[in-house]
């Protein structure tokens, strides 16, 4: 990716040769994965055209120009769809932008296309009754996970480097570990957005190959926001500076446990965090096995069980009879629930974060832990057990609950959390290993990621439809 925006910048490749690149690669890859659900041709190339203006004129010209990226497809841009990947809404152009979309293009990003999402972002997987069914580029018969799953499978097929997307409880960084790319979800607050949602657990990020394209992008992502609900307290932080660093000495918890002990994890997810917690303890951390908390299973009945549902209820569909049976059960099951309900949970569920960060990180710098405690699911494996519950949460959905395991709780903390695709399982297919920090340690995770990447070397990997 910084290799496309230097040779943009200087003059020496074309941004209208990329993106046209890249809107091959969706008519050469994507017809059986699916990951790019709407396309605007020319106003991408259009785009590309003005940022090679600037170039010939010898003006300024952003710090990624000509980069392509999919955008998520529940992220609002101005004039087009937003039907937030469903057949409930109506697909009215929307009227303005997200905020990060605003910076992606400020930055030099060119969009060429929306990636495909489920409905409304409430499942792990990667099927909508809008959009179909998008595959994992491993394999086509394994799910992409989600809900960003089409922002993971376009950069794992090679059609884009970066895709933008969200992550309320994993959404980043399930796809990420499923698709074998690496996921960040930042700090609560280190990208700018209007509305922190969800109750501060939803935050918007982006997927990329590298973990050095990855503090690339969020770098030039995370500008000021003076306008925001909380200030993040100084300056944008240089992500891309932090990994010229070398990385300190750390604590590190090792946790294989799910943060609900009630979650049965998959041997092979464990073993793939045990053998990066073995990789830290040889370049010297000292690395100490940690164990999941009341707290930490208390917040996880609390953020479906109420938080999920209200934050839904805001902005109900005008055909709700065409969401999916989970997504129903959801809104239904809001209605039932008071103000006054809504707010003593919402202090319960700041009350556990407060406790779960000490926990957590009085004693530690880092936290290791399976990205999953599942191996990569079946295509409408975990849609398939949604769909049946009978329930008004998703807290009896055995392979559902497994992919957020561990992914819920760095959510409700605000704490950035980063997927690595450190292993493969013996299918083949990638395992990811989640790293979590204290707010605001982004740099620190990209440091030991670069770490990890250099010795594990998985860039080299290639899924089987991406280009060799």
């Amino acid at each position: 990716m910084t290799g496309i925006a230097e040779r943009v910048r200087s003059g020496a490749l074309s941004a209208v040769a990329v993106v046209e690149r890249a809107l091959d690669a969706i008519d050469r890859l994507d017809q059986d994965v699916r990951s790019v659900v709407w396309r605007d041709d020319d106003a991408a190339l259009a785009r590309a055209a003005r940022l090679d203006a600037l170039v010939a004129d010898g003006r300024d010209v952003p710090p990624l120009a000509g980069v392509p990226m999919t955008v998520k497809d529940l992220f609002a841009v101005a004039g087009q769809p937003q039907g937030r990947a469903s057949l409930a809404y109506d697909d009215d152009p929307a009227p303005r932008s997200a905020l990060l979309v605003d910076a992606a293009v400020d930055a030099g990003l060119v969009q060429v296309g929306r990636a495909a999402a489920p409905e409304l972002g409430m499942t792990t997987s990667g099927e909508s009754d809008r959009w179909g069914v998008t595959r994992n580029p491993w394999d086509l018969d394994r799910s992409p996970g989600g809900s960003s799953g089409g922002s993971a499978a376009s950069v794992a097929a090679g059609i884009v480097p970066v895709s933008l997307a969200s992550d309320g409880g994993g959404s980043i960084r399930v796809p990420a570990a499923f698709c074998g790319v690496v996921g960040l979800k930042p700090s609560r607050g280190l990208l700018p957005t209007r509305v922190q949602g969800w109750a501060g657990g939803a935050v918007e990020g982006a997927i990329t190959r590298t973990v050095r394209d990855s503090a690339y992008v969020h770098t030039h992502l995370a500008r000021d926001d003076r306008h925001a609900w909380t200030l993040r307290g100084g300056p944008a932080p240089d992500l891309v500076a932090a990994l010229e660093r070398p990385t300190p000495a750390l604590r590190v918890g090792l946790l294989t446990e799910a943060f609900d002990p009630a979650i049965d994890v998959d041997p092979a997810c464990a073993a793939a965090a045990r053998g990066v917690a073995d990789r830290l303890r040889a370049a010297g951390h000292d690395v100490v096995d940690v164990h999941p908390s009341a707290a930490t299973a208390e917040v996880m009945d609390i953020y479906p069980r109420t938080i999920i549902p209200t934050w839904l209820a805001l902005d109900p569909p005008p055909r709700p009879e065409l969401l999916p049976a989970h997504v129903q059960r959801h809104l239904a099951h809001a209605a039932g629930i008071d103000a006054t309900t809504y707010v003593r949970e919402v202090l319960r569920f700041q009350e556990l974060a407060r406790q779960i960060v000490a926990d957590l990180f009085d004693d530690l710098d880092l936290l290791v832990t399976p990205t999953t405690a599942t191996r990569v699911p079946a295509v409408g494996e975990v849609r398939a057990e949604l769909l049946a519950a009978g329930g008004p949460t998703s807290r009896t959905c055995t392979v559902y609950e497994r992919t957020l395991a561990f992914t819920t709780v760095p959510s409700v903390i605000g704490s950035p959390a980063l997927s690595l695709p450190t292993h493969v399982d013996d299918d083949g297919l990638p395992l990811g290993v989640q790293l979590v920090g204290r707010q605001r340690s982004d740099g620190l995770l990209l440091q030991v990621g670069r770490d990890l990447e250099e010795q594990l070397r998985w860039t080299d990997r290639c899924p089987s439809v991406a280009p060799r």
